[in-house]
């Protein structure tokens, strides 16, 4: 039988699909029926269409007027434009951050260190990237430059996106930690060309793989 509504249900669905979304088990383009999804985790159709709202919002899947749900998806140019958008502020985010000198500002980046260590260990995909999510943004938030960190905000649904894609590009999950550990120790380390460095090889290391994997996807859906 179908479950009854409630809020904690509509948040169980929101959970398990955007899991499946940023695990890579939800294809990007891939269309979403609410009567399927509803009879698959034998919920009601209520809390799915709640759920596809907040994934919405989210910028996970994009609702389309008489073409129904699908998640969303980035072209190559969207992605070269956001790769190049981050490259720009987070070095310059870093450099703010070394800057500081407030005691213990480095505790909260440990913190998400620690989640990020458990969900590798658990092999969870969809937390170890929300966790990276995190790491990253709070960078810009010790920063304590407002605008930089609304520039963030402003790319953060797309790079959902290319999070996702980085999957395959990791050897195992747990280098996905030890990259993470290794980033903030140089951060930490003060001096500010070894952290900016830093930073610039991270965010930039998989940018042809990406960018190759984005062309390769756009010319499979280009063939008729």
């Amino acid at each position: 039988m179908t479950e009854a509504f409630s809020p904690a249900l509509g948040d169980t669905v929101t959970r398990r699909l955007r899991d499946a979304i940023l695990s890579g088990q939800l294809a990007d383009g891939e269309r979403l029926v609410e009567r399927d999804i509803a009879t698959t985790l034998d919920v009601s159709r209520g809390p799915v269409r709640d759920a596809l709202r907040q994934l919405a919002v989210e910028g996970l899947v994009v609702v389309e007027a008489r073409r129904g749900t699908r998640v969303a998806s980035l072209t190559p140019e969207d992605g070269e434009e956001i790769m190049a958008i981050r490259a720009g502020i987070e070095p310059l985010a870093v450099r703010y951050l070394v800057r500081e000198t407030t005691a213990g500002r480095f505790e909260s980046l440990h913190e998400i260190l620690g989640e990020l260590e458990v969900a590798c260990r658990e092999g969870n995909w969809s937390q170890v990237i929300l966790q990276d999510f995190a790491l990253h943004r709070q960078l810009y938030v010790l920063c304590g430059r407002r605008r930089l960190l609304r520039l963030w905000d402003s790319i953060s649904e797309p790079l959902l996106h290319i999070f996702r894609m980085n999957l395959g590009l990791y050897d195992t999950i747990e280098q996905v930690h030890t990259n993470h550990a290794t980033l903030v120790a140089d951060i930490e380390s003060g001096d500010p060309l070894r952290a900016e460095e830093a930073i610039r090889e991270h965010i930039t290391h998989f940018q042809p793989q990406l960018l190759a994997l984005m062309l390769a996807r756009a010319e499979r859906e280009d063939r008729p």
